[in-house]
């Protein structure tokens, strides 16, 4: 029984301003590539795991758009909800989103709860949305089913297989789970195929779209994972890299994230002239500003994570 797997879509009905090229069309031609694929290789039903959309609502002609294109896919397509697919990155939000419209109108288009399982004769696979919840102490990774079928377990969650610069986050070693496959997103870049010493196997292939014009995404390939699930303890995983999609220096101008680079460093300087009145340096990071003002009022780390959750919200919008 063989399965696809995909990273992030991302879909949108206007372009991401590092990119140069048509993105609503490029993201078009991958996904037919990627229903071509199903085809070619017979295989059983399509995974994702999650930010079908960008923004949790987008508008009624992108939504038709991109219906009629999933309507070409020629399997069953699996997701789960991913952060940019529901509102305040609460799940209890989802019954009005553009995911939940797009899975009434596409019969085989299927979104997936954390209670729910897909269940073949030799494989079941059971799903991990995004929530509040999900990286912290280790939860989001294990299946909870307990039948002696092949696990995959689909989860949006920020797997890596580094320490990052941020603390929210889980290490591929860390991980607890009953599952013989964990596939990922979230994170654009992925880590490919990791296969642990205890046998459990990793994968993420990265988003199946660029958004930023970092120097990660543009020398990264845009690939989806084949995997051919032999019997209920063999499993092959391959990555296969898209023909449709153009090197990244061809679709992304990196020459506004260098302008921002000149701004920001304008305003360190500019803000190491200045002083308050108690002879600290200016803040100029509005992210640095809120958790200084929260600092000084004793705000609840609460309401400093809604803050700025929402500033990210509308920076999201903007872009």
């Amino acid at each position: 029984m063989k399965f696809l797997f995909v990273g992030d879509l991302h879909l949108r009905g206007t372009n991401p301003r590092n990119r140069i090229d048509d993105y609503k069309e490029a993201v078009k031609a991958k996904l037919r590539e990627v229903f071509s694929l199903a085809e070619q290789h017979e295989i059983k039903a399509i995974l994702c795991p999650g930010d079908i959309w960008d923004r949790p609502e987008v508008s009624i002609g992108v939504l038709v758009e991109f219906m009629q294109v999933f309507r070409e896919c020629p399997v069953d397509f699996y997701t789960c909800a991913g952060n940019h697919d529901i509102h305040g990155y609460n799940l209890d939000t989802y019954d009005r989103t553009s995911l939940r419209l797009l899975a009434e109108l596409v019969p085989k288009f299927r979104v997936f709860s954390e209670s729910q399982v897909m269940v073949y004769p030799d494989v079941a696979i059971t799903f991990g949305p995004y929530s509040g919840r999900i990286d912290r102490e280790g939860h989001g990774y294990d299946t909870h089913w307990k039948d002696e079928q092949f696990k995959i377990h689909i989860t949006h969650g920020m797997l890596l297989d580094h320490t990052p610069p941020f603390d929210r986050f889980t290490l591929i070693q860390d991980v607890k789970t009953t599952a013989d496959l964990v596939l990922t997103g979230h994170d654009h870049h992925g880590f490919g195929i990791y296969r642990r010493s205890d046998g459990k196997v990793f994968c993420n292939p990265g988003s199946l779209t660029r958004i930023s014009a970092s120097t990660g995404e543009i020398e990264r390939p845009i690939q989806v994972a084949l995997i051919d699930v032999l019997d209920k303890q063999t499993f092959d995983i391959q990555l296969i890299p898209l023909q449709s999609a153009k090197p990244g220096s061809e679709v992304l101008d990196r020459s506004k994230i260098e302008a921002e680079k000149q701004r920001q460093y304008a305003m360190e300087e500019f803000a190491a002239l200045i002083q308050t009145g108690s002879g600290e340096k200016v803040l100029l990071n509005i992210n640095d500003i809120v958790e200084s003002i929260a600092a000084k009022e004793s705000l609840a780390p609460d309401v400093v994570k809604k803050t700025l959750e929402k500033i990210q919200e509308q920076r999201l919008g903007a872009a």
